[in-house]
């Protein structure tokens, strides 16, 4: 696959579906500032979890190097930004995983970030979901 398809395969094929919180805005974004308190937070929905397509010892070596997990999230839409960094409707990506708390609640070493929804888990390489911006 060319670079082009698997971005477009990325963020439009299809994935497993995984359950996020299943919340309203409001309750989302009560649970974040009582999550919080310090750490920005986003409410995002249409989202895809994604494990980069790494080998057992280079994800070990990922895990090592960083303290974070080999996943990401990309998210078509955000609905809040605590810190009006993205205003409601634009996309993001996040940076690497620090937790995953069911129901939806995915963590960085920066933001936490509240999964709406059911969304899509997915493999890409790292040059995929990182050229995206």
């Amino acid at each position: 696959m060319n670079k082009l398809t698997e971005t477009l395969d990325l963020l439009c094929g299809d994935g497993e579906p995984i359950s996020g919180a299943n919340l309203l805005l409001e309750e989302a974004i009560a649970l974040g500032e009582q999550h919080c308190g310090h750490k920005p937070y986003r409410v995002v929905a249409d989202w895809i979890l994604v494990d980069l397509d790494l080998n057992e010892q280079a994800a070990a070596e990922f895990v090592k190097a960083t303290g974070l997990q080999p996943k990401l999230v990309y998210a078509h839409k955000i609905l809040f930004d605590s810190s009006h960094k993205f205003a409601p409707g634009n996309w993001v990506r996040t940076t690497a995983m620090l937790t995953f708390t069911e129901p939806g609640l995915f963590e960085t070493s920066n933001t936490l970030y509240i999964l709406l929804g059911e969304g899509k888990r997915k493999t890409a390489k790292a040059e995929t979901i990182m050229g995206i911006f």
